[in-house]
């Protein structure tokens, strides 16, 4: 059973805020952010006011490290009807470049000019070099099952705020959040339009479970037409 939490704030924490997705070089030395499969859709219910986050089926939500885990600890996570899903880890033998060249700020790059993921997201971050580096540390990273701990939001605010701060992925001190999620997950969206952070604490299951941390998407809100909807969104990972 989901417990909700309404936290009666909106500021943003400024620690670790730039930490694991801050800055980077156009080199294949250069960790660049960890693939992941964690957060499917972000998109506002406009009747009920709400903000909906769609997570990944179990059987497809998986995030790629070079942590040391014990593969045999490892268990299968329970898919969103509770059934045990199949997903398996594996070793990453050949890699994908992100769309789009060169290296990624936010401060610096524009939105439409970003590499983008398969799902059309802005990866902060991302670029050409990323399918070098993965190909030249590819013995080195292996792909898990992962559940989703926790899923916050915060409102971070408008355009120029949101540049300013720069943020890493994650976590804020958020307005809302809902632990232990299943499938779909809404929070209250009768705030200011501009943007908004979705963020994911991932674990990978186990006897000794193995937190990876957080896997974000910054969402912007805005109208479009007479309704508001989410327009832009950068994917946010701490660098693999």
């Amino acid at each position: 059973m989901n417990r909700r939490t309404f936290i009666r704030t909106s500021s943003i924490a400024l620690t670790g805020l730039v930490a694991g997705a801050a800055g980077c070089t156009d080199s294949s030395d250069t960790p660049p952010p960890r693939r992941s499969s964690v957060i499917e859709t972000v998109a506002v219910d406009t009747e009920a006011d709400q903000l909906m986050v769609e997570l990944e089926p179990a059987g497809d939500r998986w995030v790629q490290t070079r942590r040391d885990v014990d593969d045999s600890d490892v268990t299968q996570p329970q898919s969103d009807t509770g059934s045990q899903s199949s997903v398996s880890f594996s070793l990453i033998g050949s890699a994908r470049a992100a769309k789009g060249r060169g290296t990624t700020s936010r401060a610096s790059t524009s939105y439409s000019s970003a590499p983008t993921t398969h799902k059309g997201r802005a990866h902060y971050g991302g670029g050409a070099y990323v399918g070098t580096w993965y190909n030249d540390h590819d013995d080195e990273v292996e792909q898990y099952p992962v559940t989703v701990d926790t899923v916050g939001m915060a409102y971070i605010g408008d355009e120029e705020t949101f540049e300013e701060q720069d943020p890493g992925p994650g976590p804020l001190n958020w307005d809302e959040t809902t632990d232990d999620p299943n499938g779909e997950v809404r929070f209250s969206a009768n705030r200011s339009p501009g943007w908004y952070r979705i963020g994911t604490e991932v674990v990978i299951p186990g006897e000794e479970s193995v937190d990876l941390g957080w896997e974000s998407i910054d969402a912007r809100i805005e109208p479009d037409g007479s309704e508001p909807a989410v327009t832009k969104e950068w994917k946010l990972s701490p660098r693999i």
